[in-house]
């Protein structure tokens, strides 16, 4: 189960940074994230269970109060162990950069056992002001990410500073509402997803979204959503034994026959086919 609450539209916080998400997961069941990457820092809490955090080439173990941080531009996916599935909370954070040791190998593992409490406290009272958008949430949230960033700063030898906009990578400044649109699709692709939905979200007429989404990645959001659809079908048809009917209606496909219709002019070969060919 994913949720997704943003601040993108809000103007009320202070700016020296932003919170651009924050992502409540509860894995129920085997699923395949593949690995993405965000033109933000992004801090990976992990809440309860155990699995693989993967940056890279490289699978940093995790399990309850361990807690990664990913610099912008580094790729990055989580597998859940099946017997204690991961839960966890990841914050997307724009306009610092937190620095630590050996940056270059594109992650910083630490551990908040110490301030169990007081993190998970920071966390679930966050979640709970992006879902309830009460009266000036916007200000609190940013104030509730402060402490968490100093906690995180008492526990590890991290630093942080308000990001250099002429430090950042040529070609690398993308419009964070068209990054929140794509965060979006990665964490509900499963779901109905159109371009007047999106649209609506960041306050863009769907010309413009299709415009500046294809400007910055190369392909129009419904097709990238399609993407992701048939990636995680591919993985299901290699991995598990789930029909063809129970692929479909877990990808948000109406029917099991346009699912196949739909595979097979994306793939040019038919779920069966493909599942045959991985054997």
């Amino acid at each position: 189960m994913f949720q997704v609450f943003d601040l993108h539209n809000s103007s009320n916080a202070p700016s020296s940074f932003q919170l651009l998400y924050a992502c409540l997961a509860r894995f129920e069941h085997d699923w395949n994230s593949n690995r993405h990457s965000h033109e933000c820092a992004e801090i990976f809490f992990c809440i309860q269970g155990k699995g693989d955090f993967w940056v890279r080439n490289t699978a940093i173990p995790v399990q309850t109060n361990d807690f990664v941080i990913i610099p912008p531009f580094t790729e990055h996916t989580e597998h859940s162990s099946l017997d204690a599935p991961l839960e966890y909370i990841s914050l997307g954070i724009s306009g610092i950069d937190i620095l630590f040791d050996n940056l270059s190998c594109g992650y910083y593992q630490g551990n908040f056992s110490s301030s169990e409490m007081l993190i998970l406290t920071l966390l679930s009272t966050l979640i709970r002001e992006l879902e309830e958008k009460s009266k000036s949430y916007d200000i609190v949230c940013y104030n509730i990410l402060n402490i968490l960033l100093i906690q995180l700063n008492r526990l590890s030898p991290i630093q942080t500073k308000p990001s250099d906009p002429a430090s950042a990578l040529p070609g690398a400044a993308v419009d964070h509402n068209i990054f929140w649109v794509k965060q979006y699709i990665d964490d509900n692709f499963t779901k109905e997803i159109n371009l007047d939905m999106l649209a609506s979200k960041i306050n863009l007429s769907k010309f413009n979204l299709v415009r500046k989404f294809k400007h910055t990645y190369g392909t129009s959001p419904i097709n990238y959503m399609l993407k992701r659809k048939f990636d995680e079908a591919k993985f299901l048809l290699q991995t598990t034994e789930s029909s063809i009917k129970q692929i479909s209606e877990s990808l948000g496909f109406s029917s099991a026959s346009y699912f196949a219709q739909s595979f097979q002019k994306h793939e040019g070969i038919s779920p069966s086919e493909y599942r045959n060919s991985c054997k």
